[in-house]
């Protein structure tokens, strides 16, 4: 079943622009498109507001959350990385503290 063409009518400008910009990416006026199209939808990018304000809020919202993983990162070392490490620490220092010597030809360990 061969597919049902439409037509829709633009300012000859905006179609001059077009065919330029389908050209420029090896093709047809369909696929190009589509292809706008889909990406629009995609990225839930609407045309007709002001990009930088997109951008900025989205910038806005990508800190909010580093913060927060930043945050998360700090409680777990706070909570469970020092303690634990504190811990062997003790652990091994007093495993280091225990000298051998030698007395008599003896091997003796200091408890």
């Amino acid at each position: 079943m061969s597919p049902k063409f439409s037509r829709i009518n633009f300012h000859t400008e905006t179609v001059e622009r077009f065919k330029k910009y389908a050209i420029a990416n090896d093709a047809n006026y369909t696929k190009t498109l589509e292809a706008i199209l889909n990406f629009f939808e995609k990225y839930s990018i609407n045309p007709f507001v002001p990009f930088d304000d997109s951008v900025h809020s989205l910038h806005l919202l990508i800190d909010k959350r580093i913060d927060a993983v930043k945050s998360v990162l700090r409680t777990i070392e706070k909570e469970q990385l020092k303690p634990t490490e504190e811990l062997l620490e003790r652990l091994f220092k007093g495993q280091n503290d225990k000298k051998n010597l030698l007395v008599e030809g003896k091997n003796l360990n200091m408890e």
